[in-house]
């Protein structure tokens, strides 16, 4: 009857507790005093709710928080919870997710202290799981990155239960001497009563026990002085093994109940565990003895199995870890080799664009020089060649030569002498070039032949460049040429027009016609349109004139 009112009488208190720390609302300072209440009720709980009051506490903290840094303290906290409820399963999981966690966040404040305790956490869960290998290669990870002489105490602390569980006792000693010698440095006096008690607990089984009673006995009063329930049902129940090994039953029973009081209290089922099985040690029942022989068996044999499948669990992780590295590095690879492809493709591109500016750049250069010879050219035939005949041909009719076919022709070689200068001689005004196309066309049109522009004052000339503008010219002025000296022409039309981003210009004449053969005068008007980078189409027919079409 009493066992069922303590149980609904905790069950009752649990609920109270449950609805008040799921519903009252906290301000920034007591949503800081209440993190650090409820810490220290799930590191160092010191009744039989605390841990589970605690663990509904960081549970609702975490749901809500939205704080990588204050996640990380939560899951520390729920994981050191399940651990000590037993619970191995969830606490390596929520340790195992805080570790991802900060793997991505390695830039928190207090990154290192985190992995410390997350590592020592596991450390912990593996030597219960009496996994030797791996609870040693974690506490291994976190001597590497402790920096203070407290937290590498508590590791070695800690690397000596490990040894304690294949009774290496020599090798506890080891351990626990390194420790031992810190203790100056550490201002924890729970620490400092941890290692001694451990040690002198050590010292007893080396059958030092007088040293071993007296550090068990320090550690005993340090405790008793904080009250802190947590560490004082280890020293009773290191006593009471003490006691039971120096055949002093009596009072190793004393300190087991006590042990039991406190591990009731606490309500932790591994503490329940361990001290029921001390009682059991101290029965004389052969009932009890045979329960307890067949339940260390059936205990450790769970233990080995646990061990085996935490084991699998972290190769597996290790395994999805690596796998993870891998399609990471191989993520990284191909993003390198993209880049250096884009790289490779955009300075190929720039070359080629290079290449073709500074080719077009040259051409540009070599048909300014074309042009420029052509118009030196034709300033020296008109002002040596032309010039000369003009002077004979005065002298001629000065002197009263009457042969008027001398003179025709004397006429007829200046024309043409005159009409080469012009033909290779343009140099811009400073006028419009429109008004160099009009005075093109009216230059070429006469009695016999009609020449007509249409259009041609609805180009922009202007934003031509200088030397698109010279070519144009001198482009025109060929099919001029062209259609005076073969064509027979009596019209001829230019039609200048703006499709898009681009000037058309169309010529047509009623000529003869005939075919476009290579090395002639227009084959000269398609590489002075080709080198402007213009198209250019000839149409011509035997007695159907001639057409041609240029695009700019």
């Amino acid at each position: 009857m009493k066992s069922i009112n303590t149980s609904f009488f905790f069950f009752v208190q649990l609920l109270v507790l449950f609805f008040c720390v799921n519903n009252h609302k906290l301000n920034a300072q007591e949503a800081i005093d209440s993190v650090q209440y409820y810490s220290k009720l799930a590191l160092k709980p010191q009744g039989p709710v605390d841990l589970n009051i605690a663990h509904i506490f960081f549970q609702r903290e975490l749901k809500k928080s939205k704080s990588i840094p204050n996640n990380l303290n939560y899951l520390y906290y729920i994981s050191s919870i399940n651990h000590k409820k037993g619970d191995y399963n969830a606490s390596e999981k929520e340790a195992v997710k805080a570790l991802s966690l900060l793997d991505k966040h390695s830039d928190i404040i207090n990154h290192l202290e985190l992995k410390r305790s997350f590592y020592n956490l596991l450390g912990m869960l593996y030597y219960e799981q009496r996994n030797k290998e791996k609870a040693l290669e974690l506490y291994s990870k976190v001597l590497a990155i402790s920096n203070s002489s407290k937290d590498s105490a508590i590791v070695y602390n800690n690397i000596s239960n490990i040894y304690k569980i294949d009774n290496e006792t020599e090798k506890v000693q080891e351990v626990l001497l390194k420790a031992y010698e810190m203790q100056s440095r550490i201002k924890d006096t729970l620490s400092i009563a941890l290692i001694t008690d451990n040690l002198g607990f050590t010292y007893s089984k080396l059958n030092n026990t007088s040293e071993g009673f007296i550090l068990m006995n320090k550690a005993l009063k340090i405790r008793e002085k904080l009250k802190d329930t947590t560490s004082l049902y280890t020293s009773y129940a290191h006593l009471a093994e003490y006691y039971f090994d120096v055949d002093s039953l009596d009072k190793s029973l004393k300190n087991a109940l006590k042990a039991q009081e406190l591990a009731d209290h606490i309500n932790s089922p591994i503490y329940q565990h361990n001290a029921l099985r001390m009682l059991t040690k101290l029965s004389e029942d052969k009932y009890v003895t045979a329960y307890k022989i067949l339940n260390d068996s059936i205990y450790n044999a769970e233990k080995e199995l646990a061990s085996k499948f935490a084991l699998l669990k972290y190769d597996y992780s290790e395994y999805k870890r690596k796998a993870l590295e891998s399609q990471l590095k191989e993520e990284r690879h191909k993003t390198r080799t993209i880049i250096a492809i884009i790289v490779a493709a955009f300075i190929m591109l720039l070359s080629v664009s290079i290449y073709f500016i500074l080719k077009s750049r040259h051409r540009k250069e070599k048909l300014q020089q074309v042009y420029d010879a052509e118009s030196r050219m034709s300033k020296q035939i008109h002002d040596e060649v032309a010039n000369d005949v003009f002077q004979f041909m005065t002298k001629l009719e000065s002197e009263n030569i009457k042969n008027e076919l001398l003179l025709d022709d004397l006429q007829g070689i200046y024309d043409k002498t005159r009409d080469i200068s012009k033909a290779h001689n343009y140099t811009e005004n400073e006028g419009l070039f429109l008004d160099s196309i009009k005075d093109l066309v009216l230059s070429y049109s006469d009695a016999s032949t009609s020449v007509l522009d249409k259009g041609s004052i609805d180009i922009d000339w202007e934003s031509f460049s200088k030397i698109r503008r010279t070519t144009i010219y001198k482009v025109l002025q060929e099919l001029l040429i062209n259609m005076k000296k073969h064509s027979q022409a009596s019209v001829a039309v230019l039609i200048f027009k703006n499709e898009g981003k681009k000037t058309i210009i169309a010529y047509s004449d009623n000529g003869v016609g005939g075919e476009f053969k290579k090395n002639t005068g227009l084959q000269n008007v398609e590489n002075r349109i080709v080198s402007i980078n213009g198209t250019i189409t000839f149409e011509t027919e035997p007695n159907k004139g001639f057409k041609t079409k240029i695009v700019i």
